[in-house]
């Protein structure tokens, strides 16, 4: 059986097939790196080896010093086998870049660099170990000489003045169908206002997720009792597929819900704008009814408001970040979102 003890080629180039861009220094950003190889054997003839073997016998390398960088790690300049959500190239158009291909006998390695805060302009090589236990580098002082380049651009954290924060009239399921409840809801909107760039994920701390009233976050039930006030975040992802209801074929979110008492519970059409994927949708509802009003407890809803000041952050397409609170106590009035301040 052959014996892989070296290679006739060590290639390292940009998933884009370039040799250098720049990369956002947030730890999070992250580009493709796919390395070339040819793994021949004692004859040095061409042979296959196994791709885990391949993985677990490469390393990335500072192309100047031969320093490995951080396999996975949170100092400096480190990379991964797994991509992340985060894989735009700053400055390139598009949403992912191409794959560079692989000669005849090659075999290719994909990785994924990324840089932490203050990171300096990095270039980067490759080392191989093979079976025979010899070290082949592609570095300054190796046998081979490529390498790319990556430049660290400064993080970005986004503030209200970087979003759009505005609303529309939401269709509900009932809506003005009933003789029981009226129920008049709007869905705010929170999306990314920089050209070129859009957020593509969220997280939400703080909101309700029993049945019935997942993403609830604020609700308030005046004296009188016959006004329900209520506040949704739609925290799910992803947005086009974790509320679509096939019967409906659109997305709903279950809203006003007290199935004691009341028998009663709405649902309003969410995510009904295009690329849901790039918006968070909250919605804000008002609901009416007759007779003795809302009947608590229902659920949660144990006392006549209640709210939480929610966290939501959102992530770019390089994953830079905005950090904004949503305080549930002006719940009787709008939906207002305010910069978090550390």
């Amino acid at each position: 059986m052959p014996i892989w003890t070296n290679v006739s080629k060590l290639s390292v180039v940009l998933e884009s097939g370039e040799q250098n861009c720049d990369v956002y220094a947030n730890g999070q950003n992250m580009i493709g790196v796919t390395i070339d190889i040819t793994p021949v054997d004692e004859h040095g003839k061409s042979i296959e080896v196994d791709p885990k073997d391949l993985v677990a016998n490469l390393w990335l390398v500072d192309y100047v010093d031969g320093t490995k960088l951080n396999w996975r790690g949170s100092t400096g300049w480190g990379y991964t086998d797994v991509a992340n959500d985060f894989v735009a190239v700053p400055g390139r158009s598009g949403e992912r870049p191409g794959t560079s291909t692989a000669d005849q006998g090659a075999q290719q390695v994909k990785f994924y660099v990324y840089c932490q805060p203050g990171a300096n302009p990095k270039s980067i090589g490759v080392r191989v170990v093979t079976d025979a236990g010899n070290t082949v580098t592609s570095s300054q002082d190796g046998s081979f000489h490529s390498k790319v380049a990556l430049t660290p651009r400064a993080a970005v954290t986004y503030m209200l003045g970087d979003i759009t924060w505005n609303y529309s009239r939401a269709t509900t399921q009932f809506g003005d169908d009933t003789t029981d409840v009226t129920t008049d809801a709007w869905n705010y909107y929170l999306s990314l206002n920089v050209p070129g760039n859009y957020f593509v994920t969220f997280r939400v701390h703080g909101h309700y997720s029993d049945d019935g009233y997942d993403g609830l976050v604020a609700y308030s039930i005046p004296s009188g009792r016959d006004d329900f006030y209520g506040a949704y975040i739609w925290y799910q992802e992803p947005h086009d597929s974790a509320y679509y209801s096939e019967d409906d074929g659109g997305s709903l979110g279950q809203i006003v819900d007290f199935p004691e008492g009341n028998l009663w519970s709405d649902w309003a059409r969410i995510y009904d704008r295009e690329y849901p994927g790039r918006y968070l949708c909250c919605t804000w509802v008002h609901a009416t009814t007759g007779g003795d009003g809302w009947v608590i407890p229902n659920g949660p809803l144990t006392a006549w408001s209640a709210w939480f000041t929610s966290r939501i952050v959102a992530w770019d397409r390089y994953g830079n970040k905005g950090t904004f609170w949503l305080k549930g106590s002006d719940i009787t009035s709008a939906l207002k979102l305010y910069d978090h301040v550390p």
